[in-house]
């Protein structure tokens, strides 16, 4: 009797709801009724539904799974879902509504836990008032003159490994066929929910799949969207790309889609991209204009879904206004990562991911041993606490004619390769078609130049310094530099079936950001996997392929540093074609590695 009356009470708050202008979209726009063009603008609410411990400042819990685990082991299922309601009830308070259309926001993206709506118990069964937060942000969004997108962050079975799922070591949607029926079953559900709300403008099906390979990426789109698209037959849908890229869904047109638009999310200088600088974000900014003419080609609403400078050294502030300033320009919707995050030391510093923030130090809690009454009142008094505003944000997102600092100019890019030395006893191959790269040698140094749109998918294309070899080998370079023409260039060391594009290869390489990654194509068509990474600093890092029989290892230094063991796969014996890559990871320029020595051995 309480749920059913909970569930009316519910209804009718949605009933009640202010509506907003229905956006709908019209080429690569969003637009009212009458056509006009609207530009979409705001944040993500990250942590409120489905929590990520280092936002709460709180170590020592890899995610809102083992947090919840802990309540019930300890108070059992009951209070634990008591808990979990005080804490939603206070994270978002009318407060929080007022402060972010106070930065001139329009748009916000709601982040979503599955387990919100069912049990992995009861699969396919809608808990009790399931949605009743989810139509609480839709309707405070809205009294404030703000769309909601609804965002799948952790769909069933999570989509990568990463604890921003819900639950962290899963990665089990591409898998499962069960977890692939309850996703179609819980978007029934959401498009049943909201396809008469117009204050909801999109569907964003699934979070950064990460986990999945492209075409399993693509799989997963096909099956979610006609279960959409059969009960509500006019929102946006969005479909999320891979870290690198979003070409492999094609053209929405061409795939009969309907109101079909793409996202990704970028973290220069964070995540790739280079060190937290002003030039890195210049150089990403200048990638962008590559990202809007695909965009353009596909005639598609296009959404980056998450971004953030961070640091105040890295343009901060003034940087972000650019970025929305440039997304608006291209027609592109924003969200920035996040709106509220805690701070370590409290208030605003010099380096901070959310608009608002903790005044004091972030409040801490002993999930494992404080007291029910503890830890309730932590969460009590996250809806009280007093908060510190990024006013250097705010100040930027409201000013109409924001006075920025002037950016570096961008270095010019290399066209052609200012010399095409010969490397007595290798051979030089642009592969798959690469922008034709060139070599200046002076023993041991080598410059390699290389073009070509990436090692990576199914096929590549890049340029490859390389010999015939058979039996066991080992191949060795130092890494001066590589130019930072893109987060993806590549320098490093390469074993390969042959030079097709699709070639079953083996590569060790690193990025401008110096983060070293064994990425392996186990036969020749399928797609190219990077099974481990390893952060560093980039000049003087030495990467090694070593073969013995079927096996085959990939070591890494760090400058100074002994050679450590990064990963090892099992290969086909027979000759293969070894050596160095460039790779600048954009066709349209060649990229530079520079290389200090490097050395082939038979063993």
């Amino acid at each position: 009797m309480i749920a059913a009356l909970a569930l009316l009470v519910s209804s009718a708050t949605v009933a009640q709801t202010k509506n907003l202008p229905e956006l709908l979209p019209r080429g690569e726009k969003m637009v009212t009724a009458s056509g006009k063009p609207v530009t979409l603008k705001g944040c993500n609410l990250g942590n409120w539904l489905i929590l990520e411990m280092w936002m709460l400042e709180l170590s020592g819990y890899k995610d809102q799974y083992e947090v919840e685990e802990i309540l019930t082991s300890r108070f059992g299922e009951a209070e634990k879902d008591r808990l979990m309601e005080t804490f939603y009830a206070n994270w978002m308070k009318d407060r929080d509504w007022k402060l972010i259309k106070s930065f001139g926001f329009n748009l916000v993206r709601l982040p979503l836990n599955y387990r919100m709506f069912e049990d992995d118990r009861a699969p396919m069964r809608l808990k009790p008032n399931a949605f009743r937060w989810v139509d609480l942000a839709v309707k405070k969004a809205a009294e404030h003159g703000m769309y909601t997108i609804i965002d799948l962050h952790g769909i069933q079975g999570g989509q990568s490994p990463y604890d921003h799922t819900g639950r962290s070591e899963q990665n089990k949607v591409w898998t499962v066929e069960s977890n692939q029926v309850r996703a179609e079953w819980l978007w029934k559900e959401f498009a049943k929910r909201y396809r008469s709300n117009p204050n909801v403008v999109a569907y964003d099906l699934f979070n950064e799949p990460y986990g999945g390979t492209k075409p399993q990426q693509v799989a997963l789109f096909k099956r979610l969207y006609p279960v959409v698209r059969a009960i509500d037959n006019k929102k946006l849908i969005l479909a999320m790309g891979n870290y690198d890229d979003f070409g492999h869904y094609g053209n929405p047109k061409q795939n009969g889609w309907k109101n079909v638009g793409f996202q990704m999310h970028y973290y220069p200088g964070l995540f790739g991209g280079g060190a937290p600088t002003v030039p890195t974000h210049v150089a990403h900014i200048n990638r962008l204009k590559e990202v809007e003419k695909q965009q353009n080609a596909t005639n598609a609403p296009f959404l980056i879904g998450e971004f953030n400078v961070v640091f105040n050294g890295a343009g901060g502030a003034g940087m972000m206004r650019r970025y929305y300033d440039l997304h608006a320009s291209y027609g592109w919707m924003s969200t920035m990562w996040s709106y509220k995050v805690m701070s370590r030391d409290g208030g605003v510093g010099s380096a901070t991911w959310g608009m608002v923030t903790s005044k004091a130090p972030a409040p801490k809690i002993d999930f494992r041993k404080d007291s029910k009454a503890a830890i309730e009142s932590y969460m009590t008094g996250l809806g009280t606490m007093a908060l510190a505003v990024n006013e250097p944000l705010r100040k930027f997102m409201v000013a109409k004619n924001p006075k920025f600092d002037p950016l570096p100019k961008p270095p010019v890019p290399i066209l052609v390769a200012p010399a095409n030395d010969a490397v007595p006893g290798w051979m030089q191959t642009d592969v798959g078609g690469a922008r034709p790269g060139g070599a200046k040698y002076r023993e041991p140094q080598l410059e390699l130049f290389g073009g070509g749109s990436d090692i990576w998918g199914d096929r590549d294309q890049f340029r490859f310094l390389h010999q015939s070899v058979s039996g066991d080998f080992e191949i060795s370079c130092e890494i001066e530099a590589l130019r930072d023409t893109d987060a993806y260039a590549k320098a490093g060391v390469m074993v390969r079936f042959g030079l097709e594009p699709n070639a079953a290869a083996t590569l060790l390489s690193v990025f401008p950001s110096g983060e070293a990654q064994f990425a392996h194509r186990e036969t020749a068509g399928k797609e190219m996997t990077g099974p481990k990474a390893a952060t560093g600093d980039l000049a003087g890092t030495q990467l090694v392929l070593r073969r013995t029989g079927t096996k085959l290892e990939g070591f890494v230094a760090r400058k100074g540093k002994a050679l450590e063991l990064l990963h090892s796969v099992t290969i086909a014996e027979g000759p293969v074609e070894v050596g160095l890559v460039g790779l600048s990871h954009n066709n349209a320029q060649l990229g530079l590695a520079k290389y200090r020595r490097f050395s082939l051995k038979k063993l």
